[in-house]
Formats: structure tokens, C-alpha cells, sequence
């Protein structure tokens, strides 16, 4: 079983790496479905090893509004909108950016790995740099649709190490947490749609042209 958690975990990471390497907004919505569907795995993992049944009914909730209902959502924001692949555009810096993000959070969870008798530690360094990288995304995306997905990516992680670090947080906090994930995308929907349909577009760059 813990051998399956750092698989998914490690899994879990190399999505948020390939998120900053794909150009494509279905290709990084892709991934951030597949991302989800591995978290909501890692859950159910982690309640039948650790005995906390209710963390199945947690993944059961990730999976619906993770994996269901904020992918179609976030298609709805990209419909009509996909930006083709710039020739030549190298994504080398932004991998080698996550890459030491990778680095930063083995360095900075080594006081807790060490100290910590959880069965889960040795992943705790994967989700947390699953969620650098997710913030990383969101700050450098050149879109409102990657600081979106750039935001949840990192919310995944920090799930991820509330699942591996103390075994999930209790019910009501995590209901809480999905239906304040959920209503903050459903209102980031509202608001791309009426940029895309008042300026034709939802790239960072050409929202810049537009002021003054």
C-alpha cells in the first residue's frame, strides 16, 4: 500500500511537470484531469491503509468535482479559444524552473521527513513540489485560463500533503474546501467569458494592450 502512495504521488508530480512543459490548453487540461484522478486514487489508498474510512467518501467528492465537473468547466473557458503551438518555442527554462522547484522542496521537507514516523513521509517532498510547481504555473501563465488550472494544480498539492502529512484534514474542512474550489471556478468562468467576449481574447499580453 505505500509503495502504491508514493507511486501515485511521484505520478501526481510528473503531471504538474508536464503541465509546464505542454503549450496546449487540452493538453494541460489533460493533465490536470489525469492529476486528479491519481489524488482521488491516493486517497482511497490511503484510507484503506490507515483505516480512515471517511477519507473514502473525500475521494469519492475529489473525483466528482476534480476529475467531473471543474474539467467541464474549465472547457467551457477554453472553447473557441485554443492558442496553436509556437514554432519553436523552446519550454526548456520554465522545466528547468520546475525542475529546481523539484530540488527546493526536498530540501525544505527534509527537517519533516526525518523527524516524522509516517509510513507516507517519503512522498511528502513529491506533493509539495507538485504545488510549487502549480503556483509557478500560475504566476507565469501568459493567460487567465493557465492561472486558473496553474491555481488548482496547486491546490492538488497542497491535498496531497494534507493526505500523505497527517492522513486528510476532517470531513467538514474538506467539503468546505471543494465547495469553495468549485464556486471560485465557476466565478473565474463567469469573468473569462465576458473578457473573451468583449475583447476577443484571454491572453495576458493582449489584455496589457487594452488599458490607457
Amino acid at each position: 500500500m505505500i509503495a502504491l502512495a508514493n507511486l501515485l504521488a511521484f505520478l501526481g508530480l510528473l503531471t504538474a511537470l508536464l503541465a509546464v512543459w505542454r503549450q496546449s490548453r487540452p493538453g494541460r487540461l489533460r493533465l490536470f484531469t489525469l492529476q486528479s484522478a491519481l489524488l482521488a486514487g491516493l486517497a482511497a489508498v490511503i484510507a484503506l491503509f490507515s483505516g480512515h474510512h471517511d477519507l473514502l467518501g473525500v475521494a469519492v467528492a475529489f473525483a466528482v468535482i476534480k476529475v467531473g465537473v471543474i474539467p467541464r468547466v474549465l472547457a467551457r473557458i477554453t472553447l473557441g479559444t485554443v492558442r496553436p503551438v509556437t514554432p519553436g518555442r523552446s519550454m526548456g527554462i520554465a522545466l528547468l524552473v520546475a525542475g529546481a522547484l523539484v530540488v527546493v522542496s526536498y530540501v525544505v521537507m527534509l527537517p519533516v521527513t526525518t523527524v516524522t514516523s509516517l509510513p507516507t513521509a517519503g512522498a511528502i517532498p513529491l506533493a509539495f513540489a507538485a504545488a510549487l510547481i502549480g503556483l509557478f504555473v500560475c504566476v507565469t501563465g501568459r493567460d487567465a485560463f493557465t492561472h486558473i488550472l496553474g491555481f488548482l494544480i496547486f491546490e492538488n498539492g497542497v491535498f496531497g500533503l494534507a493526505l500523505l502529512g497527517a492522513y486528510g484534514l476532517p470531513l467538514i474542512v474538506e467539503a468546505g474546501v471543494f465547495l469553495d474550489v468549485l464556486v471560485i471556478v465557476l466565478i473565474m468562468e463567469g469573468v473569462v467569458v465576458q473578457i473573451r467576449r468583449e475583447h476577443a481574447s484571454i491572453e495576458v499580453d493582449r489584455l496589457r494592450e487594452l488599458r490607457g
